[in-house]
């Protein structure tokens, strides 16, 4: 990556916190495609593993853009245009584009991508490069409105495969695979992140349109309708906090996962349910944030299962931080960073949310991306440690 130094040298931050987005940028740079025989050629592009997962993938692209564009804006831009380009008629982005070439359109990922998009012009101020992602999200956001909304809100799915619906898709398209969340009726929820991100998206596109001076769709009043959607269906009076809901049956999902403080990071919690959101963050997560609770009856140790994932854990803390609660954001922060801090040169995919033990990939290049939003977005933090 161009800048590297340049960007390093600008940091105002600890000692510590230097040295981990340092191993974060040396991370990012081992990860980078080396190779021109690959579907996307010699654009440049970040792995999510060089060792162990060799293509880019849908979600990991938008996080690794915006991480990488901290650093090398034309970089980032370069990334985010080589894995929309494989975008699918009907507006899908595909889930992966694997080096040797094959494709896995089934399913998709959540809609990150014009969110990421957004911070990246405003670091790049490329008006051209805008012109071109804004014509490619309009036409994903139709994919959605089209195939993943049923009423006032969306859910995650999966294509039908030789006839045969793959339920194991639904939880794979939502990115958290294996989780919890999707033991019962997983193509039936409305998803608490899901909604979120597309209000994000809505949000984004309004700025783009603005930007480029484009006649604006609606977008910001179809955030807003579907804030309001979110805020009074998908409130749990039960466990005091947001959870997906079945769609039929209008039950709600038992499971509490870092996705019921998405509506914190989105801004659309009203005041009294976030501050029951956050007394549930500190009693039923701790300061590890791990992907369900500790007191859910499946939590393990076991991919998205219950250990630690940097991204969710990241949309949570920032979420509390928004609203003010800088002392439990700053302890998920802190007990986070310290487990990497711990974990020698590399920054693992997942944490074991009990003793902070990096598991699966060792080098995983979006978990270094959020160490550095961790650090730049809540480093201000104000923390009590008998808190």
């Amino acid at each position: 990556m161009n800048n590297t130094a340049e960007f390093l040298n600008s940091l105002n931050v600890s000692e510590r916190d230097y040295k981990l987005i340092q191993k974060a940028v040396r991370i990012l740079e081992r990860n980078e495609s080396k190779s021109a025989n690959v579907p996307w050629g010699n654009k440049r592009c970040i792995l999510p593993s060089a060792e162990r997962f060799q293509g880019i993938w849908n979600w990991d692209t938008a996080f690794h853009a915006l991480g990488v564009s901290r650093i090398d804006a034309e970089f980032a831009m370069e990334h985010m245009e080589a894995f929309c380009e494989f975008q699918l008629e009907d507006g899908m982005f595909p889930d992966v584009v694997f080096c040797n070439g094959e494709t896995v359109d089934t399913f998709t990922k959540p809609p990150v991508m014009a969110w990421a998009c957004e911070e990246v012009y405003k670091r790049s101020k490329d008006k051209e490069f805008l012109k071109r992602m804004y014509e490619r999200l309009a036409k994903n956001v139709v994919f959605w409105e089209s195939k993943r909304m049923l009423g006032e809100m969306f859910h995650y799915d999966a294509l039908p495969e030789k006839g045969v619906k793959n339920m194991h898709h639904v939880g794979c398209e939502s990115g958290w695979d294996n989780s919890v969340r999707w033991d019962n009726a997983p193509d039936k929820l409305w998803a608490v992140d899901l909604n979120c991100f597309m209000i994000m998206t809505y949000r984004s596109l309004d700025f783009m349109a603005k930007e480029l001076n484009i006649e604006n769709p609606d977008y910001s009043e179809k955030a807003d309708r579907l804030a309001k959607a979110v805020e009074k269906t998908l409130w749990n009076e039960e466990l005091n906090c947001y959870t997906d809901r079945n769609y039929e049956t209008n039950a709600f999902s038992s499971v509490l996962s870092p996705a019921s403080f998405m509506p914190l990071y989105t801004g659309i919690a009203s005041k009294e349910h976030a501050q029951a959101a956050e007394s549930v963050a500190k009693e039923k997560f701790g300061y590890g944030m791990p992907t369900v609770s500790y007191d859910n009856p499946e939590y393990s140790t076991d991919y998205w299962r219950g250990p630690t994932w940097l991204n969710v854990a990241y949309f949570a803390a920032k979420g509390l931080k928004n609203y003010g609660f800088e002392k439990t954001a700053g302890r998920i922060k802190e007990t986070i960073l310290g487990w990497v801090e711990n974990d020698g040169d590399k920054i693992h995919e997942n944490y074991n949310s009990e003793t902070g033990e990096g598991l699966c990939a060792e080098y995983f290049s979006w978990s270094s991306v959020f160490v550095t939003e961790f650090i730049l977005n809540l480093g201000d933090c104000k923390t009590d440690k008998n808190s």
